[in-house]
């Protein structure tokens, strides 16, 4: 993409994260995004012929928001793990901030189980491509931890995550019990590593 249509693209992204702040995924309307992103509707389906394709952009969007602030603090300094520097403390905090960043802004774990569950092959390959690059992170942060445990400790911790997530935006649990669960399982897969 040129640097013009990167930006168009960004404004779209930009304007469905500020959107999702207020209002459900399937409030979200392709119409409203191009009003309000001040990018036409036309060139709004040229870059994401479906809502679910533009609502995966988002997602990997905001979680590349969410990753920066981190690796700002890391590069700073200013990464806090009540002062240690386990893997176990390090796994802890970036899951924390994963579910807390879900708890304020509700509307993106209702998208997160969407797209998780979509069956569009754009939506998918856009969700396995921020997989992979949040693997990588988390094993950064498991380094020293043999890499079998390591790939079946993230794959543990994703999943009741993932099962936390639909509990609690299907109202089955409360947000306590749903941080709770990532948590504990942290504790247990990593128990080995605090």
């Amino acid at each position: 993409m040129t640097a013009s249509q990167l930006e168009r693209r960004k404004a779209l992204t930009d304007t469905v994260i500020e959107m999702l702040a207020d209002m459900s995924p399937d409030k979200v309307q392709m119409r409203e995004v191009s009003e309000r992103s001040g990018v036409a509707l036309g060139t709004v389906y040229r870059y994401f012929p479906a809502k679910q394709q533009l609502m995966a952009a988002s997602i990997v969007a905001w979680n590349d928001i969410l990753a920066d602030r981190l690796a700002r603090e890391h590069a700073s300094g200013r990464a806090r793990y009540g002062g240690h520097d386990s893997v176990l403390d390090r796994v802890l905090d970036l899951y924390r901030r994963q579910m807390k960043a879900f708890h304020r802004r509700p509307h993106f774990a209702r998208l997160e189980v969407d797209m998780q569950t979509s069956d569009d092959p754009y939506v998918r390959d856009t969700m396995d491509e921020r997989a992979a690059a949040n693997r990588s992170v988390i094993f950064g942060l498991m380094d020293g931890v043999p890499a079998e445990l390591a790939r079946l400790a993230s794959l543990s911790i994703g999943s009741v995550m993932l099962n936390s997530l639909i509990l609690w935006t299907t109202g089955r649990i409360g947000y306590p019990e749903a941080l709770r669960n990532v948590e504990e399982i942290c504790r247990l897969v990593l128990r080995d590593y605090s």
